[in-house]
């Protein structure tokens, strides 16, 4: 952080003396010391890239962002590092694309007129691994980042094989009905 040298502060008469050198010398070694501990702590509060994973939880939960708590670390990084910009995306699409890109390999968002929905009626579409714990986490993703106006029809999770896994939920006659289909390609 900063170069410090005794010698530019401590007089010449106190450095000719043996137990005065002494002293100043104690005094350096000290600051240095001191120098990398601060380094240290400032870099856990600030520097993104070098975060111990227990800052990146506690930075998440402060700034109560959108975070997975089991994600990997670099997602977890990536997440608090642009915190504040994904916070001006909410609402659209992008802001979407940019919290479940962290989880999943691609994702892509489809607007009721690319797929014939009603308006403001939307998918997400993503590539990766399905689980009910994915499911559950992409769900809560997009119902934060989403427009209020907007309604999540369905995800559609590609897991790159010969099936695609679709969470439908729907209302028939007040009834919800939620359940999981498999469609072969």
């Amino acid at each position: 952080m900063f170069t410090f040298n005794i010698e530019q502060w401590v007089p010449k008469f106190i450095l000719n003396d043996q137990n005065g050198y002494a002293i100043a010398k104690a005094i350096e070694v000290a600051m240095r010391k001191m120098d990398e501990v601060v380094s240290d702590g400032l870099a856990c509060l600030y520097d993104f890239d070098t975060m111990p994973e227990w800052r990146l939880d506690e930075l998440a939960w402060e700034t109560n962002c959108l975070y997975d708590y089991d994600a990997d670390i670099d997602t977890k990084r990536e997440w608090i590092k642009n915190a504040s910009r994904f916070y001006l995306t909410f609402g659209t699409p992008a802001g979407i694309i940019q919290y479940l890109e962290g989880m999943f390999g691609t994702v892509s968002v489809e607007e009721a007129g690319q797929y014939g929905a009603d308006p403001y009626h939307f998918r997400v579409v993503v590539t990766g691994e399905w689980s009910e714990k994915n499911d559950a986490w992409s769900r809560k993703a997009v119902e934060a980042t989403k427009n209020v106006r907007s309604i999540l029809d369905n995800i559609l999770f590609n897991s790159g094989g010969a099936s695609i896994k679709l969470n439908v939920a729907a209302a028939v006659c007040g009834i919800d009905i939620k359940e999981t289909v498999t469609v072969l390609e």
